[in-house]
């Protein structure tokens, strides 16, 4: 029995305990708060918390399934690898890290969560240890480190309440400031513009933690942060309006961006970025458990399109360009399937899991307190997503013969089917499961029969607009400033992450030099050495010659003594 298949019979029987777990404090109404003090100080008390209530635990089960059906996925595409079974252990150790921050309440020790999924990423970014993989990885956790310093900042404030439990703070002077430095920090983690550019690049690692990372963990922090500081957030009109427009911006960014990449796993990243696009426009809206619920039904079929697309790059020996790879629905009609399914569930096709989220949003959008300008940005992100599905689909599905003259495609692996079977039900039934029993809303407003067959005619005449663009080959993107511009993210790379990133390098060289390696060090550790060194080889100058002169004293003494003592002898001996 492989490694990967005992982790994730422990991942799936995990998930198990915590939806049992989730039935028992709903049905009983109740929430569970363990409290550890490790530690008090003064007024301020350092602890560490564990909160179970229905949301953390939900979440859980959630996550070990997913990485469950992604364990016994690795178990396929990393098949032949010398350190399989050191990927593995970190590929638990990032699920550890993600169970960590769903259930800590507690700013402090949440940080054994948010820095360990920082840690764990860089870890397998740079896991295929090339340059580019690390150019990557460096980007990825320096751009996460921003807002690993805007979470510090927040409990360096928080201090003066004496705990640093979100579940139970009050108002202070500084406490604008605080979730501030929150909103920041979980903009950053879920790659809101301008923090964007480093999501596609992590694509550099292994896919299995693509799909991870995409679905349900790393980049689903921020959001689940925003979830939990929520009724703090909220309190101040600035955050929604804010989140509105970040949120709608990134979606229309990322979909246009979507539409000029030829990268297979830089697209379903960008489409995992509009979709928490979808989310922050949820929160924006006032809407946090609808932000959740789609959080839920968006990981399901962004792990399975995924596998789709990781098994899709391990057939073809790992070619990811889009140009590279055509006719899969005759070469591996089981995987064209599964990610048929999985693209129209993105797209919100009506009564997959998709479509009982997203379609409540985008209703919300035409009833909320918006301006026409932004209902129309809105829609025009799910146009954009249904264009960029249909055309992934045109190039590497529906397109035809392959352009290789031999090849030896499978779509036999068990391992794979067995994971996409399971994440195809989620796929299917999970928004419908989510949305009778665990999620209410209390949410009450009526829409004309137009207006709520709104979005669907907007998805179906996006389709069909896709398909008549992509018969007339305009899919295919000729190379200008404008594929230049948008292939590059709008260069957010080079005007917001390398200037921040390069500006905190220098003043962290020159702090190095002038601080650690300056006058700290004189006064510190270094100055006591030299000082030390100084004192102990002056004494031990002034000892050495101490002793020569206790020596010399000694030598001349016995001499003295034995002459006195022969004189006195010899007198003794005559009388």
């Amino acid at each position: 029995m492989g490694v990967e298949l005992c982790f994730s019979f422990m991942l799936f029987s995990w998930s198990i305990f915590m939806t049992i777990m989730m039935i028992y404090l709903c049905v009983n109404n109740i929430g569970l708060l363990f409290n550890w003090e490790i530690m008090s100080c003064v007024s301020s008390s350092l602890e560490f918390d564990m909160v179970f209530d229905w949301m953390s635990c939900s979440f859980s089960g959630l996550v070990c399934f997913i990485s469950g059906c992604v364990m016994i996925f690795s178990g396929s595409y990393m098949k032949g690898d010398m350190f399989n079974y050191r990927f593995s252990l970190m590929v638990v150790l990032f699920v550890l890290s993600m169970n960590l921050l769903i259930f800590i309440p507690n700013l402090t020790s949440l940080l054994l969560g948010w820095d360990g999924l920082g840690l764990v990423s860089f870890c397998l970014v740079i896991y295929y240890q090339n340059s580019k993989s690390l150019a990557a990885g460096m980007l990825t956790v320096l751009m996460n480190r921003v807002g690993d310093c805007f979470i510090l900042g927040a409990i360096s404030m928080v201090i003066v309440l004496g705990h640093w439990n979100m579940l139970c703070m009050w108002e202070f002077y500084n406490f604008m400031c605080v979730n501030l430095f929150i909103m920041v920090a979980g903009l950053t983690k879920s790659a809101q513009i301008p923090f964007s550019s480093w999501l596609p690049a992590a694509m550099a690692a292994p896919t299995p933690v693509s799909a991870l990372v995409h679905s349900s963990t790393l980049v689903t922090a921020g959001v689940y942060l925003f979830i939990r500081f929520y009724s703090y957030l909220s309190s101040y009109h600035w955050f929604s309006v804010t989140m509105v427009y970040i949120s709608i911006m990134t979606t229309i960014m990322s979909g246009v961006c979507a539409l000029y990449e030829y990268d297979m796993k830089k697209i379903i990243a960008l489409s995992t970025l509009s979709q928490l696009g979808v989310m922050m426009m949820s929160l924006g809206l006032g809407l946090p458990m609808l932000a959740l619920f789609h959080l839920y039904t968006h990981a399901m079929f962004k792990a399975l399109l995924f596998i789709c697309g990781g098994n899709i790059i391990h057939s073809f020996e790992g070619k990811q360009d889009l140009r590279q790879i055509s006719n899969i629905y005759n070469l591996m009609p089981i995987t064209s399937m599964f990610l048929i399914i999985s693209k129209m569930a993105l797209c919100g096709l009506p009564f997959l899991a998709g479509f009982y989220s997203k379609d409540l949003i985008i209703e919300y959008l035409i009833v909320g307190n918006l301006n026409l300008m932004m209902f129309c940005l809105g829609a025009f992100g799910v146009c954009l997503t249904v264009l960029y599905s249909v055309r992934f689909c045109l190039f590497i599905v529906w397109s035809g013969s392959n352009l290789i003259t031999f090849n030896n495609v499978k779509d036999n692996d068990l391992k794979t089917i067995i994971s996409m079977s399971l994440l195809m039900l989620g796929a299917v039934w999970g928004g419908y499961i989510f949305h009778s029993l665990f999620c209410l809303f209390n949410l009450n407003f009526v829409l004309p029969l137009f207006m709520k067959l709104y979005v669907p005619i907007l998805v179906f005449i996006s389709g069909v607009v896709s398909f008549g663009l992509g018969g007339q080959g305009v899919f295919t993107i000729k190379k200008g400033w404008i594929s230049y511009f948008n292939s590059n993210m709008w260069f957010l790379s080079s005007f917001i992450c390398f200037p921040m990133i390069n500006k905190f390098s220098l003043f962290s060289n020159s702090s190095l030099k002038v601080i650690d390696s300056g006058w700290m060090e004189l006064l510190g550790g270094q100055g006591v050495f030299i000082l030390s060194k100084l004192l102990f080889s002056f004494l031990e100058h002034w000892m050495l010659i101490m002793f020569n002169c206790y020596m010399i004293v000694f030598i001349l003494m016995c001499i003295f003594i034995s002459i006195y003592n022969f004189f006195l002898y010899m007198d003794l001996s005559m009388s």
